[in-house]
């Protein structure tokens, strides 16, 4: 029973794997009537200074109708699957449909097919938020949309039985989810951290520090700065886990604190209440 178990997780972890990848620095767009180079420098969120650079370009004022301009953004590649639709890839990823429309240039939003790859921005500037994810309390919004599982405190851990502190908060949600900084700030951690597995850790303002645990993939690196609801990696399994989750910490200086008192328990997370 345990070595199907096993098998069920690979199959999942490898279905993610194919259909999420972070692809390339630099994407290439075709021009079209109307664009200026500072409204395609809105639509990636990209600074305008460093698309002129990349493409050297002598007048930023001009650009013509079907000139490819290299872009460089942060992004994740989509692959689509047998039922999707451009308006749930947009919801998943809490994208503005009319940005993924524009950075893939698609003529026919109602027509996309199994197999095609959907450019995701992850440092878009027109990400938007639920009453779900938003919080009222303080400036942290919800890293991810999913159902809280274990709360910040004393507890018996799930792997050792034995009964240990619960430094932070669990939220279950599936495997390749999209994991957003909680608030804007640096990036002082990406990488593997002993039981956290594959760890991000940001650095805000009034010396805090936000966690993000347990993740399949990294899309940041140590000294990135990070704008709040950025896509910094995609959910996982790794590290001490029994399930796909996020684990979420707090931390004001090296003191752990509950979570839940910086983030809003009056609104629900894809249906269950927090």
């Amino acid at each position: 029973m345990k070595l199907l178990k096993n098998i069920i997780v690979l199959f999942v972890f490898i279905v993610f794997l194919t259909s999420l990848v972070q692809a390339a620095e630099t994407t290439v767009y075709t021009v079209k009537r109307g664009d200026t180079l500072s409204k395609i420098a809105h639509y990636f969120d990209v600074n305008i200074e460093k698309i002129i650079s990349l493409n050297k370009i002598n007048n930023p004022d001009v650009i013509r109708i079907g000139q490819k301009i290299k872009i460089p953004v942060k992004k994740v590649t989509y692959q689509v699957k047998r039922g999707d639709s451009l308006w749930e890839i947009a919801k998943k990823f809490r994208v503005n449909i009319k940005t993924l429309i524009k950075i893939n240039q698609i003529k026919n939003p109602r027509v996309i097919y199994a197999g095609q790859k959907i450019m995701i921005p992850t440092n878009s500037g027109e990400v938007r938020y639920t009453l779900a994810s938003r919080s009222y309390d303080s400036h942290f919004i919800w890293p991810v949309q999913g159902r809280l599982t274990s709360e910040f405190g004393w507890r018996i851990h799930p792997i050792r039985k034995e009964k240990h502190f619960h430094t932070g908060i669990d939220i279950a949600v599936p495997i390749g989810s999209p994991v957003y900084a909680a608030e804007e700030g640096i990036v002082i951690y990406s990488g593997w951290k002993n039981g956290y597995g594959n760890l991000v850790i940001i650095k805000h303002r009034d010396n805090k520090l936000t966690y993000y645990a347990h993740n399949l993939r990294l899309l940041v690196k140590k000294g990135e700065r990070v704008k709040q609801g950025r896509i910094i990696a995609l959910s996982g399994n790794s590290g001490d886990s029994t399930g796909p989750h996020l684990h979420f910490e707090i931390r004001v200086g090296n003191r752990v604190v509950n979570p839940l008192q910086y983030l809003n328990k009056r609104y629900l997370l894809n249906g269950f209440r927090v």
